[in-house]
Protein backbone atom coordinates (compact mmCIF):
# COMPACT_ATOMS: atom_id res chain seq x y z
CA UNK A 1 0.00 0.00 0.00
CA UNK A 2 1.33 3.39 -1.01
CA UNK A 3 2.52 5.59 1.69
CA UNK A 4 0.37 8.51 0.62
CA UNK A 5 -2.44 6.88 -0.61
CA UNK A 6 -5.93 7.97 0.79
CA UNK A 7 -7.76 5.53 2.54
CA UNK A 8 -11.60 5.47 1.20
CA UNK A 9 -14.65 4.72 3.04
CA UNK A 10 -16.72 2.18 2.19
CA UNK A 11 -13.73 0.34 0.46
CA UNK A 12 -10.73 0.66 3.23
CA UNK A 13 -13.09 1.59 6.29
CA UNK A 14 -16.44 1.91 7.94
CA UNK A 15 -17.52 4.37 10.31
CA UNK A 16 -20.19 3.87 13.24
CA UNK A 17 -20.68 6.78 15.21
CA UNK A 18 -17.74 7.89 16.55
CA UNK A 19 -15.41 4.53 15.66
CA UNK A 20 -14.11 3.81 12.16
CA UNK A 21 -13.21 0.32 11.58
CA UNK A 22 -10.63 -1.16 8.82
CA UNK A 23 -10.90 -3.32 6.55
CA UNK A 24 -7.68 -5.39 5.49
CA UNK A 25 -4.85 -3.59 4.60
CA UNK A 26 -6.28 -1.04 6.49
CA UNK A 27 -6.89 -2.47 9.58
CA UNK A 28 -3.22 -3.15 9.62
CA UNK A 29 -2.27 0.92 8.87
CA UNK A 30 -4.77 1.73 11.38
CA UNK A 31 -3.25 -0.77 14.15
CA UNK A 32 -0.25 0.71 13.07
CA UNK A 33 -0.92 4.05 13.69
CA UNK A 34 -2.28 3.41 17.16
CA UNK A 35 1.28 1.83 17.41
CA UNK A 36 3.01 4.77 16.48
CA UNK A 37 1.28 7.08 18.98
CA UNK A 38 1.92 4.93 21.55
CA UNK A 39 5.63 5.93 20.91
CA UNK A 40 4.92 9.50 21.85
CA UNK A 41 3.14 8.77 24.70
CA UNK A 42 5.25 9.14 27.69
CA UNK A 43 6.62 12.10 25.42
CA UNK A 44 4.10 14.43 24.76
CA UNK A 45 2.17 12.99 27.97
CA UNK A 46 -1.35 11.20 27.18
CA UNK A 47 -2.81 8.07 28.17
CA UNK A 48 -1.17 4.96 25.69
CA UNK A 49 -4.52 3.86 22.84
CA UNK A 50 -5.25 0.23 22.63
CA UNK A 51 -3.88 -1.15 19.37
CA UNK A 52 -7.18 -3.15 18.30
CA UNK A 53 -7.56 -1.19 14.93
CA UNK A 54 -10.36 0.95 15.47
CA UNK A 55 -10.07 4.34 15.05
CA UNK A 56 -12.14 6.53 17.79
CA UNK A 57 -11.54 9.47 20.57
CA UNK A 58 -8.95 8.52 22.14
CA UNK A 59 -6.82 7.66 19.17
CA UNK A 60 -7.88 11.10 18.10
CA UNK A 61 -6.99 13.19 21.25
CA UNK A 62 -3.68 11.09 21.11
CA UNK A 63 -2.91 12.20 17.49
CA UNK A 64 -4.13 16.25 17.95
CA UNK A 65 -1.77 16.15 21.29
CA UNK A 66 1.17 15.07 19.27
CA UNK A 67 0.58 17.39 16.63
CA UNK A 68 0.04 20.28 19.11
CA UNK A 69 3.27 19.08 20.88
CA UNK A 70 5.07 19.37 17.04
CA UNK A 71 3.88 22.93 16.69
CA UNK A 72 5.28 24.04 20.36
CA UNK A 73 8.03 23.09 19.69
CA UNK A 74 8.35 24.37 16.43
CA UNK A 75 5.49 26.46 14.81
CA UNK A 76 6.41 26.25 11.39
CA UNK A 77 5.75 22.42 11.30
CA UNK A 78 1.96 23.33 11.60
CA UNK A 79 1.10 22.98 8.12
CA UNK A 80 3.26 19.54 7.56
CA UNK A 81 -0.27 17.33 8.98
CA UNK A 82 -3.85 17.57 8.15
CA UNK A 83 -5.34 18.81 10.92
CA UNK A 84 -6.85 15.82 12.58
CA UNK A 85 -10.19 17.55 12.54
CA UNK A 86 -12.56 14.27 12.75
CA UNK A 87 -12.22 10.88 12.53
CA UNK A 88 -12.36 10.05 9.03
CA UNK A 89 -9.83 12.24 8.05
CA UNK A 90 -7.90 10.48 10.23
CA UNK A 91 -8.92 7.32 8.80
CA UNK A 92 -8.58 8.86 5.22
CA UNK A 93 -5.39 10.27 6.07
CA UNK A 94 -3.93 7.50 8.20
CA UNK A 95 -1.17 6.54 5.55
CA UNK A 96 0.41 10.08 5.55
CA UNK A 97 -0.34 10.36 9.11
CA UNK A 98 2.21 7.47 9.88
CA UNK A 99 5.31 8.97 7.82
CA UNK A 100 4.66 12.24 9.53
CA UNK A 101 4.76 10.49 12.38
CA UNK A 102 8.03 8.47 11.65
CA UNK A 103 9.72 12.07 10.24
CA UNK A 104 8.57 14.75 11.15
CA UNK A 105 7.14 14.26 14.96
CA UNK A 106 9.91 12.22 16.13
CA UNK A 107 12.62 14.82 14.98
CA UNK A 108 11.01 17.25 16.59
CA UNK A 109 10.04 15.75 19.90
CA UNK A 110 13.67 14.64 19.69
CA UNK A 111 12.51 10.22 19.98
CA UNK A 112 15.11 8.62 17.25
CA UNK A 113 16.06 5.49 19.34
CA UNK A 114 13.78 2.88 17.80
CA UNK A 115 12.35 2.60 14.31
CA UNK A 116 10.32 0.28 12.10
CA UNK A 117 11.21 -1.36 9.11
CA UNK A 118 9.43 -0.96 5.78
CA UNK A 119 8.47 -3.04 3.30
CA UNK A 120 9.50 -3.31 -0.30
CA UNK A 121 11.90 -3.29 -2.97
CA UNK A 122 15.20 -1.74 -2.74
CA UNK A 123 13.93 -0.86 0.99
CA UNK A 124 14.75 -2.94 4.04
CA UNK A 125 12.35 -5.91 3.95
CA UNK A 126 10.00 -7.43 1.32
CA UNK A 127 7.93 -10.78 1.48
CA UNK A 128 7.68 -13.78 -0.91
CA UNK A 129 5.40 -16.44 -0.33
CA UNK A 130 4.66 -17.18 3.08
CA UNK A 131 7.92 -15.69 4.72
CA UNK A 132 8.80 -12.05 5.57
CA UNK A 133 12.63 -11.38 4.69
CA UNK A 134 15.17 -8.56 5.48
CA UNK A 135 17.84 -7.70 3.56
CA UNK A 136 20.83 -6.72 5.01
CA UNK A 137 21.43 -6.25 8.75
CA UNK A 138 17.22 -6.36 8.96
CA UNK A 139 18.12 -9.99 8.25
CA UNK A 140 20.13 -10.45 11.31
CA UNK A 141 17.84 -8.58 13.48
CA UNK A 142 14.95 -11.08 12.22
CA UNK A 143 16.93 -13.70 13.31
CA UNK A 144 17.85 -12.49 16.60
CA UNK A 145 14.26 -11.58 16.80
CA UNK A 146 13.39 -15.26 16.93
CA UNK A 147 16.86 -16.30 18.86
CA UNK A 148 14.67 -13.84 21.60
CA UNK A 149 11.50 -15.58 21.14
CA UNK A 150 12.36 -18.76 21.69
CA UNK A 151 13.95 -18.59 25.28
CA UNK A 152 9.75 -17.63 26.00
CA UNK A 153 9.81 -21.28 23.99
CA UNK A 154 9.04 -23.27 27.33
CA UNK A 155 7.78 -21.12 30.08
CA UNK A 156 4.37 -19.98 27.57
CA UNK A 157 4.45 -23.28 25.63
CA UNK A 158 5.11 -22.99 21.98
CA UNK A 159 7.58 -24.68 19.61
CA UNK A 160 11.18 -22.71 19.02
CA UNK A 161 11.67 -21.21 16.15
CA UNK A 162 14.06 -21.90 13.24
CA UNK A 163 17.14 -19.02 13.49
CA UNK A 164 17.17 -18.31 10.30
CA UNK A 165 16.04 -14.79 9.47
CA UNK A 166 12.79 -15.89 7.93
CA UNK A 167 9.77 -14.98 9.04
CA UNK A 168 6.62 -16.44 9.08
CA UNK A 169 3.42 -17.23 10.60
CA UNK A 170 5.30 -19.32 13.31
CA UNK A 171 7.24 -16.15 14.70
CA UNK A 172 4.34 -13.69 14.57
CA UNK A 173 2.26 -16.98 16.61
CA UNK A 174 5.03 -17.36 19.32
CA UNK A 175 5.16 -13.27 19.60
CA UNK A 176 1.07 -13.00 19.75
CA UNK A 177 1.44 -16.20 22.59
CA UNK A 178 3.77 -14.24 24.88
CA UNK A 179 1.53 -10.94 24.29
CA UNK A 180 -1.19 -12.75 25.26
CA UNK A 181 0.58 -14.41 28.19
CA UNK A 182 1.83 -11.10 29.70
CA UNK A 183 -2.08 -9.52 29.15
CA UNK A 184 -3.56 -12.39 31.03
CA UNK A 185 -1.63 -11.49 33.57
CA UNK A 186 -2.64 -7.52 33.16
CA UNK A 187 -4.58 -6.17 31.07
CA UNK A 188 -2.41 -3.11 31.15
CA UNK A 189 0.21 -4.98 29.62
CA UNK A 190 -1.37 -4.69 26.48
CA UNK A 191 -0.65 -0.64 25.53
CA UNK A 192 2.30 -1.59 23.65
CA UNK A 193 4.49 0.03 20.65
CA UNK A 194 3.64 -2.35 18.25
CA UNK A 195 0.26 -4.02 17.17
CA UNK A 196 0.18 -7.99 18.75
CA UNK A 197 1.10 -9.47 15.49
CA UNK A 198 -1.24 -11.31 13.56
CA UNK A 199 0.97 -11.29 10.44
CA UNK A 200 4.55 -11.66 9.76
CA UNK A 201 4.63 -8.44 8.47
CA UNK A 202 3.61 -6.96 11.78
CA UNK A 203 6.59 -8.98 13.42
CA UNK A 204 9.20 -7.78 10.44
CA UNK A 205 7.89 -4.06 10.36
CA UNK A 206 8.27 -3.57 14.30
CA UNK A 207 11.00 -6.16 14.71
CA UNK A 208 12.88 -3.36 16.41
CA UNK A 209 10.02 -2.13 19.17
CA UNK A 210 9.18 -6.07 19.45
CA UNK A 211 12.87 -7.05 20.64
CA UNK A 212 12.85 -4.02 22.95
CA UNK A 213 9.23 -5.28 24.11
CA UNK A 214 10.84 -8.65 24.89
CA UNK A 215 13.42 -7.31 26.74
CA UNK A 216 11.85 -5.02 29.16
CA UNK A 217 8.68 -6.22 29.58
CA UNK A 218 8.12 -9.58 28.68
CA UNK A 219 10.87 -10.95 30.58
CA UNK A 220 9.05 -11.11 33.73
CA UNK A 221 7.84 -14.04 32.38
CA UNK A 222 11.09 -15.33 32.49
CA UNK A 223 11.89 -14.20 35.84
CA UNK A 224 8.61 -15.68 37.42
CA UNK A 225 9.77 -19.04 35.73
CA UNK A 226 13.09 -18.98 37.10
CA UNK A 227 14.43 -19.01 33.59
Amino acid sequence: MSDDRKLETGHDWTQHGDTITGAGAAREVFRGIQADLNYFADKVGFEAVKVDGVLGPKTMAALKAVHLAVIASNPMLAATLVPPTTVAETAENAMASRTWLETTARKALGLTDLRRYHKGTGKEWNVKDAIAYGAGPVHDDFKALQADLNRFAKVVGFAPLTVDGFLGAKTAAATKAIYDALVAKNPMNAMTLFPAPDTKEECAEFCMFIRAWLEKSAGQLLAEAGA
